[in-house]
């Protein structure tokens, strides 16, 4: 099966008049973009904490470590959601993605070493550490790099075909990884 790239470019069965897709199921490639977006600006929130607090205007250490770790929460959830649930579908609806999404899945698990990382660098960051938050913000520079990357090569090549899996229950309730905010991911980050 091809990956439709647009609505009118999706296979048809032979022999039957094109019906349009449900709007819902749609939306799915759409609301991946949408949540990477909202996931981009949370982490240049982050990123203006860390920055603001290496200038010494503002964020305590806690304050700094519990925005990460709602950003991280939320990041991870998303990337786990794609790992356990869109990407198998995605497998089996389209096989020739597998490649891809390996290659995805790749980089979720490096990414997921940088959170963890910045995590415990942000733990153990003292009033008076000048290192360390320079150490975090050497992490943030390449994890919003390598997830730049990421969600532009993600959206490229999967949201068309997101948008085009057929799983029941979806259109009723769309996966996690798909919401931009939920309330585990606390109060910083869904308004931060």
């Amino acid at each position: 099966m091809e990956v439709p790239t647009t609505p009118d470019e999706r296979p048809k069965a032979p022999h039957q008049r094109f019906v349009a897709p449900d709007e819902r199921l749609e939306a799915f490639g759409n609301q991946l973009i949408n949540v990477h977006a909202w996931l981009r600006e949370e982490l240049a929130g982050l990123r203006g904490d860390v920055e603001a607090h290496l200038a010494g205007r503002s964020s305590q250490p806690r304050e700094l470590s519990a925005h990460c770790l709602a950003f991280c929460s939320a990041l991870e959830r998303h990337h786990t959601g794609e790992d356990a649930v869109a990407f198998p579908a995605l497998a089996e609806q389209f096989p020739q993605l597998r490649p891809v999404l390996q290659e995805l899945t790749r980089d979720h698990r490096i990414i997921s070493d940088i959170l963890r990382r910045l995590q415990n660098l942000l733990d153990s960051l003292g009033e008076h550490d000048s290192a360390r938050p320079r150490d975090v913000q050497a992490e943030l520079d390449g994890l919003a790099a390598l997830m730049e990357s990421h969600f532009t090569y993600e959206e490229r090549k999967i949201a068309a075909a997101l948008g085009a899996l057929d799983i029941p229950g979806w259109g009723d309730a769309p996966p996690a990884f798909l919401l931009a905010a939920s309330t585990d991911a606390g109060d910083h980050a869904s308004h931060h």
